[in-house]
């Protein structure tokens, strides 16, 4: 945990004015604040910094912060979470189904509150359980047999990004010899292999499609 001084807080707001004000706010209580305009944004940050705290807003595009707070619960147990919204009125026994450790009603008048929360979550042991594994699909995926929302037989992978299933596209190799995907979603690079095709492959560079030896994907 980092000292009251640098400790760091991610805000996830879709909302550029309410970035900016809480940003603000935080920075004069000394927090060291980045902020996201929805959760695939947040992701994209959280590849290269884990913050001491995120507070995110639950109604938001491209990914909701239900979904976002979720993937943060099973991929970082022990980052704790402040939930905030103006569309939802949840009650603090509530607020662990939106896999949040808090809530903060937007609109409220009182940000001693809010700093309050702050302190008691990041300073605090918390009061369920961290120690469990977190959830991290393997480096290199075996490719799943799938079929897209038109019926047609895919290959399918876990982001390890975002958590979202999604049928392979356009698909590349490393100099390891594996293949990689984009996903869809957030752009994470997902590494896999495939031993058998039972779908058709899609859109592989043409360099690799000589090598390329597939079998049908069990």
């Amino acid at each position: 945990m980092s000292n009251f001084s640098t400790a760091t807080i991610l805000f996830v707001d879709d909302d550029p004015a309410m970035r900016e004000v809480v940003a603000l706010i935080l920075n004069e209580e000394g927090y060291d604040v980045s902020t996201a305009s929805d959760g695939l944004d947040a992701l994209a940050q959280l590849r290269s910094l884990t913050p001491d705290l995120i507070i995110s807003d639950l109604h938001m595009p491209r990914m909701s912060g239900f979904e976002f707070l979720s993937v943060v619960r099973r991929r970082f147990p022990a980052v704790p979470v402040i939930a905030i919204s103006g569309a939802y009125d949840l009650s603090e026994s509530s607020a662990a189904g939106v896999m949040a450790d808090a809530f903060y009603p937007k609109g409220c008048s009182h940000p001693d509150e809010l700093m309050r929360t702050i302190r008691e979550l990041m300073y605090k042991p918390l009061k369920r359980p961290t120690n469990y594994h977190p959830c991290q699909p393997p480096r290199v995926q075996t490719a799943r047999n799938g079929r897209d929302d038109h019926g047609i037989s895919r290959l399918l992978l876990t982001c390890t990004d975002c958590l979202r299933a999604f049928s392979v596209a356009h698909v590349s190799g490393t100099d390891e010899g594996e293949l990689q995907a984009h996903c869809p979603s957030c752009r994470a690079l997902v590494l896999f292999t495939c031993d058998v095709a039972a779908a058709p492959m899609p859109d592989v560079m043409p360099s690799m499609q000589a090598g390329l030896q597939l079998k049908e994907c069990a």
